[in-house]
């Protein structure tokens, strides 16, 4: 596939499947749910006990509300989906793209333990731990090797999208557990779409230089000196050329800011609004 965004978006799977098991919304590939033993999902803000302006399924561990409600919240989506609250372990995001190998002994850091050093990324093969991120419009990159038994799971605002941590992700398996990216994989989560992610046109032209890939933006009349810039495209485009088969990258079709009902939005609601979570676990 040519680096041409409108193409690349047009034909790449979408395959998002919402579930609200006990109430609590959680957006899953339909790809990665036909991989046995593996548990993943981007939660949605349905299903917790947070009060206005975090109603209710706030999961942002940094948010300015009571931490046993967003232990509550992190309790309801261990029971409704099969996983258990002391083995979660959540990113300490910069939005860089710094990514950390975890074994068992890191199961609780930065829920119900110490926080990491800051990170944007998880790897692990083992499954006494599971890898969680927080998101308000960032995507998340779901990444999982059959044949070594691998996951990796990033968190990726645009820094971390220009910085191509989906492209390290990747590269990390590799390293540390000889993953092929030909065996993987991929999943890109919800985020802020292509009609909605406005910038400075000098960073939309960044974006076009760094991807290579001319029409990753957008201009609208009215707004001078702004674009508008496809994020997943970029998450797409990197992970080909981290050698990851086109037919083996799906996205999660949903629009944070678009979807008030289901999603928070840093961009749509400013620093009063809750954050969603991925996770990933091995079975």
């Amino acid at each position: 596939m040519s680096n041409n965004a409108a193409a690349l978006l047009s034909a790449v799977r979408r395959d998002a499947v919402v579930r609200h098991e006990g109430g609590v919304g959680v957006v899953m590939s339909e790809r990665l749910l036909a991989e046995p033993g593996l548990r993943h999902g981007f939660t949605t803000r349905l299903g917790g006990v947070s009060e206005a302006p975090f109603d209710s399924l706030n999961l942002g561990t940094n948010r300015p509300e009571p931490y046993e409600n967003i232990l509550e919240n992190y309790r309801r989506l261990c029971v409704n989906y099969g996983l258990r609250l002391e083995r979660l372990a959540i990113v300490r995001h910069e939005h860089g793209v710094n990514i950390l190998k975890l074994g068992p002994e890191d199961a609780g850091r930065g829920v119900t333990r110490e926080p990491f050093d800051f990170c944007d990324g998880l790897v692990t093969d083992s499954p006494l731990v599971t890898l969680v991120t927080a998101h308000a419009d960032c995507s998340a990159f779901f990444v999982y090797d059959g044949r070594t038994r691998s996951i990796g799971l990033a968190h990726a605002g645009w820094k971390g999208m220009f910085g191509r941590i989906g492209q390290k992700l990747v590269e990390r398996l590799s390293l540390e557990y000889g993953a092929d990216p030909k065996d993987m994989v991929c999943a890109i989560g919800p985020c802020i779409c292509e009609n909605c992610f406005e910038v400075d046109l000098p960073l939309a032209e960044s974006f076009a230089r760094e991807f290579d890939c001319p029409d990753i933006y957008s201009v609208r009349e009215g707004r001078p000196g702004k674009a508008y810039v496809a994020l997943r495209a970029a998450a797409v485009i990197q992970l080909m050329d981290a050698g990851v088969p086109f037919d083996s990258i799906s996205v999660m079709d949903h629009c944070t800011f678009e979807e008030p009902e289901l999603f928070f939005s840093y961009r749509r609601d400013g620093k009063g609004t809750g954050a969603m979570a991925g996770f990933m676990t091995l079975d």
